[in-house]
């Protein structure tokens, strides 16, 4: 067989096809299996921060809601003469037990809320008990002495509105029943009337439902854990690893993940580590520090995930199967290209590789032997048609994206920002005016009777009623006030550096006139009307949500008024 120039060629470049290809897919591999593994521990480390926060926010709503419980007391408490304070009354008891009882029944996870004198030895005064799914008022005879316990004696410390967080631990109160004694943790705060601190409300949350329901959001791989300022593990997927020091032994968790003693002991408020328990499969483990109770305590909690390593190795084994199967390709590809180069190409086949390569990097190119009517004409031709693809598909793809884009901030029907974009844009109010001192106004606008004209005229007219809707209240309203479609038939504004109440009851008069004369709609009259609320930042609220849901009590109360007046 004679070994021509056009064949040396061929089998040489195919030979460094294969070599490159082999050599890029080894690199390829590599790095990427390094990038999948730190992309797993920063997921992991961020979803573990992420549960910190809402373990926080979950401690905090127990607190809020403990010192209402306790300004809810004091109400009850509060003498009617200018007498010294004085036991619940019997019609005051009755309503301050269904209050706890109400409390009781929105939170599944609370126990038992007590009201707790700070004389008599800590006198219970007033207990409710969840027993199965029933919620118990303890009788009189029931009631014990609690001055003994932390939970009192330190809240009896604090000052009005402060809240004391116990340390978590099992029940074992005089009065728990054995299905009470589980792990709990309680919270406490002052009843305070005249500058005195005359009573404590406690809040017994059970530790396993309450913790439960941030568990629930994780994948199920996935390992919670908790321990204590000591290191006593409350939370382990061994829950015999548990409540040790109940038990009479101490089972920390440094002992058997060492690194976690450097968050324990202050070095660290988070960290990563890979880690392997005897008999266990490897896994990765992220911790963070949670403070609990008063900042001046230095009290906290250590929060950790794990996730098994073998998830992380099943992705780099993917991907190595996905590359492997990529450079058998290029290589099959490579060697069939390189036996059919000759002289009679090389040329052609250089101004296609340098036009490709131009393409890639976006530059003009020189024209494409498209001309010739052989296998180089004809990949000519089929590189010049993919060009021509990649083109409108980047072009197609880029208007898709915008469109998505809008369409994800904006209402489909009138065009407004919808929900997201408006709270987005009412947090950077909030925030702004927080920074320039100055008041921003918020706007509630519902339509009256809507329905009524979706039933009568149907869905289409009601369709652009909304639509005449939402151009009225643009046209009432500054070009800078931010107009969005909430959902339904309720509208919302949002007007910023408003000085005075004045100002914003003129802005609500403009609205209110704005729906005086009748809508147009396809030249039609039609005469809505709407009910208006409004509320200011930060006079009657200081927060997005809270601020929103001033502004829709205030509209709910213009309807109520215009049902009960018509």
């Amino acid at each position: 067989m004679r070994w021509g120039i056009a064949s040396r060629l061929g089998w040489i470049l195919a030979s460094f096809s294969v070599l490159a290809a082999v050599l890029a897919g080894y690199y390829t591999y590599a790095a990427a299996r390094d990038l999948l593994r730190e992309r797993a521990e920063r997921s992991l480390l961020a979803t573990t921060q992420v549960l910190t926060h809402h373990l926080e926010a979950g401690f905090s709503a127990v607190a809020r809601d403990a010192t209402l419980l306790a300004a809810a007391a004091a109400v009850a408490t509060e003498p009617r003469t200018a007498q010294p304070p004085h036991a619940p009354s019997v019609r005051d008891r009755r309503l301050l037990a269904e209050v706890f009882k109400a409390s009781l029944a929105a939170h599944p996870s609370y126990l038992q809320i007590r009201l707790i004198s700070a004389r008599d030895h800590g006198l219970e005064l007033l207990r409710v008990d969840r027993l199965g799914d029933d919620l118990v008022e303890a009788p009189q005879a029931a009631l014990q002495e609690k001055a003994h316990f932390p939970f009192v004696f330190e809240t009896l410390k604090l000052r009005s509105g402060a809240v004391y967080f116990s340390e978590f631990g099992i029940n074992h109160e005089g009065d728990a029943t054995e299905e009470q004694q589980q792990p709990i943790f309680n919270m406490a705060s002052p009843v305070v009337r005249w500058g005195t601190v005359e009573a404590v409300v406690v809040v017994r949350v059970a530790a396993t439902p309450f913790l439960a329901s941030f568990r629930k959001s994780l994948p199920e791989n996935y390992g919670f854990y908790l321990c204590n300022r000591w290191g006593d593990i409350l939370v382990h997927p061994d829950p015999t690893q548990t409540f040790g020091f109940d038990r009479g032994q101490r089972i920390l968790l440094q002992d058997t993940l060492a690194p976690v003693a450097q968050i324990i002991e202050g070095r660290t408020h988070e960290l990563m580590m890979d880690a392997q328990a005897d008999g266990a499969e490897p896994r990765v483990f992220s911790f963070t520090r949670l403070p609990v109770g008063d900042s001046d305590e230095g009290r906290f909690l250590v929060a950790g995930l794990s996730q098994p390593m073998a998830v992380v190795q099943d992705e780099v084994l993917e991907l190595g199967r996905g590359i492997l199967k990529m450079l058998l390709i290029l290589s099959a590809v490579g060697m069939l290209l390189a036996t059919l180069v000759s002289r009679a190409v090389t040329r052609p086949l250089q101004t296609m590789v340098r036009a490709a390569r131009a393409f890639s990097r976006g530059e003009p190119h020189g024209a494409l032997p498209v001309e010739r009517q052989d296998e180089v004409g004809e990949l000519a031709r089929s590189l010049s048609d993919m060009e021509q693809q990649i083109t409108r598909q980047i072009a197609e793809l880029n208007a898709s994206r915008d469109s998505m884009a809008h369409l994800a901030h904006h209402d489909l029907l009138t065009g407004l920002p919808n929900r997201r974009m408006f709270e987005q844009r009412l947090a950077q109010a909030l925030e702004l005016s927080r920074r320039s001192g100055r008041a921003c106004a918020l706007f509630f606008v519902d339509l009256d009777d809507f329905k009524s004209i979706n039933d009568a005229l149907g869905h289409a007219a009601g369709d652009e009623v909304l639509q005449a809707t939402g151009r009225a209240i643009v046209s009432a309203v500054r070009q800078a006030d931010t107009v969005a479609r909430l959902a339904g038939d309720e509208f919302t504004v949002l007007c910023e550096n408003v000085d005075t109440e004045e100002a914003a009851l003129q802005i609500a008069e403009k609205l209110q006139q704005a729906f005086g004369q009748p809508l147009e709609l396809c030249g039609k009259s039609l005469r809505v009307r709407a009910s208006i609320g409004m509320s200011l930042f930060p006079r009657d609220a200081h927060d997005a949500q809270s601020l929103l849901a001033s502004a829709d009590a205030a509209m709910y109360r213009v309807k109520q008024s215009r049902s009960n007046h018509p």
